[in-house]
């Protein structure tokens, strides 16, 4: 029996042939030192040659020679140990690459019916062997469905994995994709069945957490055996907290005035998810409408329905459903789904009233309300048809929102990411209070992510970029003037400026969020920008594509990007690095309190490799660069010398050299020890909502972290261009004035403070401690009790 590890924090490494399991074990120490106690790693089976990410798999039944040997992997398991780390692994099994090199696929390509993989594909029959057709990856056609539904194909796909968890080389598993499975709830409680079959109680079995992307307000399903999701859901929380809420609807204004009409982002939603069944998804649709026609004709009341008529209903729920997907199964409709399907079915008739009968039976189906006098067998289509239609929406959710709304719709596109609200109004201090406590209640051991391979900026971008949303003035006079600046660099194409306003304001946002703090790298952003660019235009798909750019729009849009950045546009260049070193002060502030937040709120806090330093990275290929590790390796070394001679000394130099990344190094570094010396408070201790008093509320946010006598304070500031100017810390009485933070009545009356050594003694009448004391130094602050 499988006994259950709860990481302290989880460090994200992606393998591919230029970084290896001796790579990974070199950096066994330096993730030791720096707080990690598991490492957390992409796919490591093989995958078609050369694959950068491993989710190409060609065989799940062995390891990638490209990542190294068995033994290679042996010894970084015994490295992990040494250490008293751990693994958890990123698995696959929802597909397969399409390729000579699965085995597999090529006998199914080879025999057809008669090859004995041919079940394991999720493979229509009717077709010929020369032209398959098969359920894909969302619109990948060099990924294959795999039918892990059928106990044969499960065991053969996790024989490898299973035997890892049994052995105690992984000590979790994250399953990636869990939405496109025939039947998620079925596939978890499996896997956890073969790790611990002795567990009733299948949430006390092996540590598993779900690549699920859930919209703003959605829970995971309360039935599932896991420990929760890879964290978007805490990602987008936690973000949003430092978007201003107040000053989102001038931004909304001067949004709408540069584009040249107001944008509503539901009916983008909307739009674009049509779009990519049009263009991505035809046959799919197709099918199942038919699908659906054939079970109308079992009943001569719903019989008159064309073929047609029910593929536009599919069409329509599927585009205003505003979940990933719902879970129906077994004759049971949960109350989540019926609220998410009633949803659907409303916006369907608001949008289209012509289709009430057409939906309502399709509302039948969904909700397995059978039709009268239907046989089993009949049912059985009915149950199948959910099914299958389940596992297409959460692909057509992805490509229509992921990969398409959120580069349509720029307001701030800090907000636009993976299971993001682009047209949110932002966290307050209370909604993050209430989403913590919630947490902690039904999910207390979830990832907390502020990065991943899939984000489509990296944390620190983002951090910047909110910074906008509280000077949406100064930011409005910046675009007009840049916009005055640069109107002549653009070319014309089918008639038109390239770029056009949405894609230029798109532009700016992404240049002031990720350009370099070191002159030395801006050459390379430069050619990174353009690729970028290019990425953002296809998913767009308005005016190029990935299926047929068009390369004239895509030239001027790269030709746009080296003119106004050369050096003789002065006007522009001078304007925008002024500005851009604004948003960059308050950005790494921004980034300094979003990281202590994510170490010490309930869940369990996931770094992607490399990103304690400042990290400016976009949309992947960008974010899977290699990464310096030597560099980060010996900056906490110096930290270690520096720290001997005293905190206060260095906490000032590096305040004073905020740029070199040494600050956020520091604070991920006293935090995530912090929490591993105090594991069973983080994992197990109450969350305790702590609130200010004077004119500053809206600027702090504050939680105690307790377990018995053991007391940890977290506090950091939000919002801060009303409080300082730029380049001036936000530390002190003379930035925080009298405010005061209250203490619970049993709160202990001295403190630590992590960070800077200091010592803080509450009033033992009030329980209360000024603000400018506990950031009298340093920004934020993390206090222990003594």
């Amino acid at each position: 029996m499988v006994s259950r590890r709860i990481p302290v924090a989880t460090y994200r490494l992606q393998f591919n042939r230029q970084f290896s399991f001796e790579d990974a074990k070199a950096l066994v120490p330096y993730l030791r030192c720096l707080g990690i106690s598991d490492l957390y790693a992409s796919p490591i089976f093989r995958a078609r040659p050369g694959s950068s990410h491993g989710y190409d798999v060609t065989d799940p039944t062995c390891l990638n020679p490209e990542l190294g040997t068995e033994s290679d992997f042996e010894a970084l398991v015994q490295e992990l140990g040494s250490h008293e780390m751990g693994m958890l692994l990123d698995i696959v099994p929802n597909h397969m690459a399409v390729s000579p090199d699965n085995p597999w696929w090529a006998g199914v390509q080879r025999n057809g019916i008669d090859s004995p993989f041919a079940a394991f594909f999720d493979i229509d029959w009717n077709t010929s062997g020369e032209q398959l057709n098969y359920r894909r990856f969302f619109d990948i056609n060099e990924l294959v469905g795999v039918r892990v539904e059928i106990p044969k194909v499960f065991e053969v796909t996790h024989n490898l994995t299973l035997k890892l968890v049994r052995e105690g080389k992984v000590k979790g598993l994250r399953i990636d994709h869990i939405d496109g499975l025939y039947d998620p709830l079925s596939y978890l409680q499996r896997l956890q069945n073969q790790t611990a079959p002795e567990t009733k109680d299948a949430r006390t079995g092996l540590y598993i957490i779900v690549e699920k992307i859930l919209a703003e307000g959605e829970e995971l399903p309360r039935e599932w055996p896991v420990c929760g999701t890879t964290g978007y859901d805490f990602l987008n929380t936690v973000n949003a907290l430092f978007v201003d809420t107040d000053r989102l609807p001038d931004l909304d204004e001067g949004y709408s005035q540069f584009i040249g009409s107001p944008m509503v982002f539901t009916d983008v939603v909307y739009q674009q998810k049509k779009l990519v069944i049009e263009k991505l998804f035809s046959v799919e649709i197709r099918a199942l409408g038919q699908e659906l026609f054939k079970l109308a004709q079992q009943d001569q009341g719903t019989a008159s329905f064309s073929s047609p008529e029910l593929t536009r209903a599919v069409i329509e729920i599927m585009a205003c459903l505003p979940v990933y997907r719902t879970y129906i199964r077994d004759d049971y409709v949960s109350t989540r789904d019926r609220f998410y399907l009633g949803q659907a079915f409303q916006e369907v008739l608001q949008r289209n009233p012509d289709m009430e009968k057409s939906s309502g039976f399709f509302k039948h189906v969904l909700y397995l309300d059978f039709l009268p006098d239907l046989t089993n067998e009949q049912k059985g289509a009915w149950r199948h048809f959910v099914l299958r239609w389940q596992q297409l929406t959460g692909a057509i959710m992805a490509k229509g929102f992921e990969d398409t709304t959120l580069y349509i719709y720029n307001r701030l596109v800090s907000l636009n990411e993976v299971g993001g609200d682009p047209g949110s109004a932002g966290t307050s201090i209370e909604d993050y209070h209430h989403y913590n406590l919630k947490r902690k209640e039904r999910w207390p051991h979830t990832l907390n992510a502020t990065a991943t391979h899939d984000t489509k900026r990296s944390e620190d971008v983002r951090a910047r970029i909110n910074v906008l949303s509280e000077i949406p003035d100064e930011w409005q006079q910046h675009l007009l003037r840049w916009h005055q600046y640069n109107e002549p660099k653009k070319r014309k194409v089918h008639g038109l400026p390239v770029p056009e306003p949405n894609m230029e304001i798109l532009l700016y946002q992404t240049m002031l969020g990720a350009w370099p703090l070191s002159e030395e790298d801006v050459a390379g952003f430069k050619e990174r920008l353009k690729a970028c660019a290019i990425k953002s235009a296809r998913e767009a798909k308005a005016f190029t594509g990935w299926q047929v750019p068009d390369t004239e729009y895509e030239d001027a849009l790269t030709a746009f990007l080296e003119d106004i950045l050369q050096n003789s546009n002065t006007g522009f260049v001078e304007d925008f690095l002024l500005f851009e070193k604004l948003i960059a002060y308050y950005g790494a502030l921004n980034s300094l309190a979003q990281v202590l937040l994510k170490i010490t709120s309930p869940g369990v806090p996931d770094f992607y490799q490399g990103t304690e330093l400042w990290d400016f990275s976009l949309v992947d290929p960008d974010n899977r660069r290699q990464v310096d590790f030597k560099r980060r390796a010996e900056m906490l070394d110096k930290l270690f010398k520096h720290e001997s001679l005293g905190q206060q000394p260095l906490v000032k130099q590096l305040l004073e050299h905020w740029e070199d990344g040494r600050l956020k190094l520091y604070v991920t570094y006293e935090a995530l020890n912090t929490r591993r010396a105090n594991k069973a408070l983080f994992q197990d201790g109450d969350y305790i909502p702590l609130q200010t008093v004077g004119k500053r509320q809206e600027n702090i946010c504050a939680f105690a972290r307790r377990l018995n006598d053991t007391w940890i304070l977290t506090i950091v500031p939000r919002l801060l261009t009303r409080l300082v100017s730029f380049g001036i810390p936000p530390v002190s009485r003379q930035v925080w004035g009298d405010d005061q933070l209250l203490l619970p009545e049993d709160a202990p009356e001295r403190w630590h403070n992590v960070f800077t050594g200091e010592k803080l003694t509450s009033s033992s009448m009030a329980r209360e401690l000024a603000i400018g004391d506990i950031l009298s130094s340093f920004p934020v602050a993390l206090l222990k009790c003594i």
